[in-house]
């Protein structure tokens, strides 16, 4: 049932460009809409995505954001992670765009980034044409928005995964990560370990959802797919 229409959440320290996300966004998020249907929202759809820096095994100081949908670049920035608190920003989807629609967040860790000098702490920065070795894994998730709700997505950026042990952690809650040719599915703890570090296909370390419907944690991997985000928490 759809809640109570939410305002657009503030966010304890937004990167600058999320004061641009409302131009940027919702066209770009939106786009081959149908004007009837129960997909579509009365009241826009936000997205709070949280980068919250990882203390070990290297603490990032900054991040390189790409949002796409299909083959689509939405938008790229890079952030400055100093500081003692996360780093934000906002995805819109405008009223009357259908929130089933789906975008992937890519988020890649450094130590630092040329730039972000110029930049205090969880801002905007822009990215520089050549990106130093990263500090963590890759971490990628395809997700859709909360029908005219609010939803938080974490990102525990710098996560290694997959590098004490072969259980490369479990798969998200909706069970969308990928099903093997024996018909194993990805409920419950998942095996997914690789020979050296990394997820397996179909998972994403430190983001997303446990299949208990808990916030990923550090170095866990988790499904790259939620199956509807409204699972998310607020």
């Amino acid at each position: 049932m759809q809640g109570a229409p939410r305002d657009m959440p503030p966010a304890r320290r937004r990167a600058a460009f999320a004061l641009a996300l409302g131009a940027l966004l919702p066209v770009a998020t939106g786009v081959i809409v149908s004007a009837c249907g129960s997909d579509v929202a009365e009241d826009p759809s936000y997205l709070l995505v949280e980068l919250v820096p990882v203390e070990s095994p290297a603490k990032p100081g900054a991040a390189r954001v790409v949002v796409t949908k299909g083959t689509t670049e939405i938008a790229a920035l890079c952030v400055n992670l100093a500081g003692d608190s996360p780093a934000s920003f906002v995805l819109k989807r405008d009223a009357g765009k259908p929130a089933s629609d789906r975008i992937d967040i890519e988020v890649l860790s450094f130590a630092t980034l040329k730039g972000q000098e110029n930049a205090g702490p969880g801002k905007e920065f822009a990215c520089p044409p050549a990106l130093p070795p990263l500090l963590g894994d890759v971490q990628t998730i395809n997700v859709d928005f909360c029908e005219a709700q609010t939803r938080k997505l974490v990102f525990h950026v710098g996560s290694v995964c997959g590098c004490e042990d072969g259980d490369a952690g479990t798969g998200d809650d909706a069970g969308d990560a990928s099903i093997d040719d024996a018909g194993g599915s990805d409920g419950g703890d998942v095996d997914a370990g690789p020979s050296s570090c990394g997820c397996a296909s179909g998972f994403s370390c430190g983001v997303g959802l446990t299949t208990t419907g808990q916030t990923c944690a550090p170095s866990t991997c988790c499904g790259a797919r939620l199956s509807s985000a409204c699972a998310l928490g607020t």
